[in-house]
């Protein structure tokens, strides 16, 4: 019983999934002085210039306050900053910022095409497809 709970449990083993990425993104970043989260965030803050913050909560999935947490570290390192117009808050890329994304950008596809050799180029997007799937899904129903 209880190896079922583990072997069947998707609860368990897309957390289990999760931690071990992370784990191998944030090694990889750490040379940086970010987390892949922060990393994440820089690179999707150059890709939308003036982006709001609402925004990248939902592209990411994560909530407002995890947002601004995130953003508040890229600020202090003078990566990003925020401008505000009237009631609305957007973040954009410093120069210090627009240059770290490049070894950013380098350093996820390095991380993402060592995945598909290790797991096979089909596998890695064909599971990509169906998690972001399921997130849509749960999303909408939430």
């Amino acid at each position: 019983m209880a190896n079922n709970l583990t072997e069947n449990n998707i609860f368990f083993l897309t957390s289990a999934f999760a931690r071990k990425l992370g784990n191998q993104a944030d090694e990889i970043f750490k040379t940086m002085g970010l987390s892949s989260s922060h990393a994440l965030l820089l690179h999707l803050i150059h890709e939308n210039p003036e982006v709001q913050p609402s925004r990248l909560a939902k592209l990411l999935h994560l909530k407002p306050s995890t947002i601004t947490r995130l953003v508040q570290k890229l600020e202090r390192r003078g990566f990003v900053e925020k401008q505000s117009a009237g009631r609305a808050t957007k973040i954009v890329c410093t120069s210090e910022g627009k240059d770290t994304v490049e070894n950013v950008q380098k350093k996820w596809e390095s991380l993402i095409q060592r995945k598909r050799e290790e797991l096979g180029e089909r596998y890695v997007d064909v599971l990509s497809e169906m998690i972001s799937n399921a997130l849509d899904t749960m999303e909408a129903k939430s």
